[in-house]
């Protein structure tokens, strides 16, 4: 059985969004203002990125790493945890399970962070290291049941490893968080280098693309759980 209509589920998203945009900007604020201090240094820091990509021997006169970037690193990831978790808790628990106070539960910002790193690893350097797509796919279809644990931390329950997911419902997950958002990047890309567009304006479409996943994530998650727990009570 499908347990993940992608149409009922774009839908769902984009309803969600009309419905709830106030309180969307609400959370988010704080979060932006802990990110700005780091994207202030992103034109340096894709420099410096650069040289390592770019140079087989690097130099360490060659090496001029912005200052603060390792507190301005710590404060964005705890803006993008943050963030993460209060959107997943607005889709599945209300308005009243969030606000535009910070999250002090280091346990949940700690366990955000890791699952973050576990997933980007997992699937980054593999690909890296072969320097082919279809890797990073393969590996990001076998794990996208994981990224279910997202919620879980936010929502304060136990990490699940085995989510028996079927294949059809396996696949639509893949698509709604892995292939829609790559072709939508690809796309946008590819229009700012031929129509010359502003930079900026891949920026904006990653801070949505940030907030759909998000959002049909917690929704996905919802319809599975559903049905999990559906079958168990037969």
């Amino acid at each position: 059985m499908n347990q993940l209509p992608i149409y009922k589920i774009f839908v769902a998203g984009f309803a969600f969004v009309l419905t709830h945009w106030k309180k969307i900007i609400e959370i988010s604020i704080l979060p932006l203002l802990l990110a700005l201090p780091l994207l202030s240094l992103s034109a340096e820091i894709i420099e410096l990125i650069g040289i390592f990509t770019k140079e087989s021997t690097v130099k360490p006169e060659n090496i001029q790493i912005p200052s603060n970037v390792l507190v301005y690193s710590l404060l964005f990831l705890y803006g993008h945890a943050s963030l993460s978790v209060n959107m997943y808790r607005l889709v599945v628990f209300g308005v009243q399970s969030v606000s535009w106070m910070p999250i002090f539960k280091i346990r949940q910002i700690v366990g955000f962070i890791g699952l973050t790193f576990f997933i980007n690893l997992a699937t980054g350097v593999p690909s890296l290291l072969v320097n082919q797509i279809w890797l990073y796919l393969v590996i990001s279809f076998f794990l996208i049941p994981i990224s279910l644990n997202f919620i879980n931390i936010a929502t304060d329950q136990p990490l699940k490893f085995r989510w028996e997911l079927n294949v059809v419902t396996q696949i639509n997950l893949f698509l709604l968080q892995i292939i829609l958002p790559l072709l939508i990047a690809i796309v946008v890309n590819f229009l700012i280098s031929s129509l010359e567009l502003v930079s900026v304006i891949s920026w904006i479409v990653k801070v949505i693309i940030f907030y759909w996943s998000s959002i049909t994530l917690a929704l996905c998650y919802q319809l599975i759980t559903k049905e999990s727990q559906s079958n168990t009570s037969k």
